[in-house]
């Protein structure tokens, strides 16, 4: 007898028809699989009519589009199950979406296959074409995504519609025309994908395009796509990338009725006014709104976005502060509250006409006006420092109110060369071209430092009181001069006026009045105190009743400053004054003229009088002519 312990080993024999019998029971499966498989998908492989008709009714109730395939169909099992069918269209049932596609191609899950049933997981769209209206027409399109928004919140009927299977869309070489709000967008050379594998699972979308001639890359992420569909709450995010623009935001969305967005926001463009011009919108302001950057916390409404917190870089410049944009009787209005440490008001001005031409002449050019007429602006800012050119402002005040295209300009307050200044000026289209109306204070101010950053040259210095009102109207500079009209009144103290030494030339005039002459021509002349009004009319200022003491002195002077031709003509008196500042009963007086271009002023003494008074020069002179015989020649 064989002994318990050992075992007997099956032959090789056998072993080999177990093996055997195991792979043909496994083929025995696969060929009934393969056999069951055919003939749940019989229908698709061998009807290219049962096959686009399965395609259309997934397709439709999932999108709720209409579906329409006009080319070839076919069904693919292997390497892995597919569908591809040709020139295909989307509408919805009011018609403002349409969509005409050169192929869709899609993958099938294998498991419904077996079932007997097409279920496409991703579609592909090749070439499509899409036009969108959203002007005339509200898009209506009841798919799954659509009547899973229909039930309410924390249901039973939610959360089953939460479970439902989505899938993937993608676009390749897809192009769009988009009509919004009377403008049309055109997206070329669209490649993206839109994720949403489950109704209550997280969505994304990403791609690219062309927009405006640049590429753009396109990202947006929702937690919760259902949540934003039933009017409640998501977590979003989204970003914008391309070589002249930069956007990202994140925060909660919410749409319907309450539509809202609270988040934070970034954006940055080295050209802010393109950019804008991209989406038919344009900066309120003039000004060129280069390298550009903006953050801030962000609350967007249906009519309204307000901005906390917000830091803004553009031209150089810094702001800080909060805006806030709505829309008031179907006007848009932006109000801001900014504050900046430094502020260069040149880049504002770069693009504004040009005043004076090569030849020192008011340019004949005509403006061409910005239109600044389609939004409203409410604007307030402080600046510790801020800077036109060489021209300084420190603790200024500005406000900026725009109104239907009229642009009007205070600053309220401000220090300026150690005293304050206050600007109000506005400017507004009209029938002429442009209508400008400006009044300015300024008190205590330094004379000499404004004048020499303000032209670089000082002709006077001292404590500067004055006021001023002007306004005028045409269709360019030397229009504008012509038709100035205003009023001015100006006080000067504790200062002197470079190029002509008053004091010395009278108290020399007596014993050396050659030499008088010549000094009158050279140095400072100081003041103690100096006035005059200006009354103007078309351009033509009229300088009455300026007068001046200083040390040994009184000045009297008036003329005419013609502004269109940039000329000056103005005759003084000066007279030998007593140590109060009152003038000599038989001291002795100078007169002299100031005259020419302005940027070419000559003083012009009476050389006859200075000569008379010499006793070796005199003789030289012709003797003076009777008045008498005179008279009786013109007889």
């Amino acid at each position: 007898m064989p002994s318990p312990n050992v075992t007997e080993k099956p032959s090789p024999a056998r072993s080999r028809a177990r093996a055997a019998a195991r792979w043909l029971a496994l083929a025995a499966i696969v060929s009934a699989g393969l056999i069951g498989l055919e003939a749940a998908v019989a229908p698709w492989l061998f009807s290219p009519t049962a096959l686009v008709d399965a395609i259309a009714v997934q397709l439709q109730g999932s999108s709720g589009l209409y579906v329409s395939a006009r080319g070839r169909a076919r069904f693919s099992l292997l390497p892995r199950p597919t569908i591809a069918v040709d020139s295909v269209s989307f509408a919805d049932r009011n018609g403002a979406l349409f969509i005409d596609a050169d192929a869709l191609r899609g993958d099938v899950d294998l498991l419904p296959l077996v079932a007997g049933r097409l279920n496409v997981a991703a579609v592909t769209l090749v070439r499509p074409r899409a036009t969108l209206n959203l002007d005339e027409k509200r898009i209506d399109a009841p798919g799954a995504a659509a009547r899973a928004a229909a039930a309410k919140p924390t249901t039973p009927q939610a959360a089953a519609a939460d479970k439902l299977r989505f899938g993937v869309v993608s676009v390749v070489d897809g192009a769009a025309r988009i009509a919004y709000r009377g403008r049309d967008y055109a997206l070329d050379k669209i490649d993206a994908t839109f994720e949403w594998r489950r109704i209550g699972e997280a969505a994304t979308l990403t791609g690219a395009f062309d927009f405006g001639g640049e590429r753009l890359e396109a990202m947006l992420w929702a937690a919760r796509p259902i949540a934003l569909l039933r009017g409640e709450q998501s977590i979003v995010a989204g970003r914008l990338d391309g070589e002249s623009l930069r956007f990202d935001a994140q925060g909660l969305a919410q749409l319907g009725a309450n539509a809202r967005f609270e988040g934070r926001i970034g954006a940055a463009t080295p050209f802010v006014r393109q950019t804008l011009g991209l989406f038919g919108l344009q900066p309120p302001l003039p000004g060129r709104f280069d390298d550009g950057q903006f953050s801030a916390e962000a609350t967007f409404g249906p009519q309204e976005a307000q901005f906390k917190n917000a830091r803004i870089f553009v031209d150089g410049n810094e702001f800080q502060g909060e805006l806030a944009f709505q829309t008031e009787d179907g006007r848009p209005c932006l109000t801001a509250k900014l504050k900046s440490e430094f502020l260069s008001l040149r880049p504002l001005l770069v693009d504004a006409p040009a005043l004076v031409g090569p030849d020192g002449q008011w340019t004949k050019e005509t403006f061409e006006l910005p239109d600044l007429s389609g939004v409203d602006v409410d604007l307030h800012l402080a600046v510790a420092h801020a800077r036109l050119g060489r021209l300084k402002l420190e603790d200024a005040a500005v406000a900026v109110a725009l109104r239907d295209g009229a642009l009007e300009l205070a600053i309220d307050e401000a220090q300026a060369y150690r005293g304050k200044l206050k600007l109000r000026a506005s400017f507004a289209p009209s029938g002429s071209g442009l209508a400008l109306r400006a009044n300015a204070q300024a008190s205590g101010v330094d004379a000499g430092p404004l004048l020499w950053d303000a032209f670089g040259k000082p002709a006077f210095s001292g404590a500067l009181d004055a006021t001023i009102a002007l306004n005028a109207e045409g269709d360019g500079a030397t229009a504008l001069m012509r038709s100035l009209d205003g009023r001015a009144s100006v006080a000067l103290a504790t200062g002197d006026i470079a190029g002509i030494d008053l004091e010395r030339a009278l108290r020399r005039l007596e014993k050396r009045p050659l030499s008088s002459a010549l000094d009158i021509h050279a140095g400072r002349s100081t003041l103690d105190q100096a006035n005059a009004t200006i009354k103007i009319e078309k351009g033509v200022a009229e300088i009455n009743e300026g007068v001046a003491r200083g040390p040994g002195f009184t000045l009297a002077f008036d003329g005419v400053a013609r502004i269109p031709e940039r000329g000056l003509a103005l005759k003084a008196l000066a007279r030998e004054a007593d140590d109060a500042g009152k003038a000599k009963d038989k001291g002795v007086s100078i007169s002299f003229d100031i005259s020419g271009g302005w940027d070419e002023l000559a003083l012009t003494s009476d050389a006859q009088a200075f000569i008379r008074r010499s006793d070796a020069a005199a003789p030289l002179l012709p003797p003076a002519e009777p008045i008498g015989d005179k008279d009786s020649t013109l007889e």
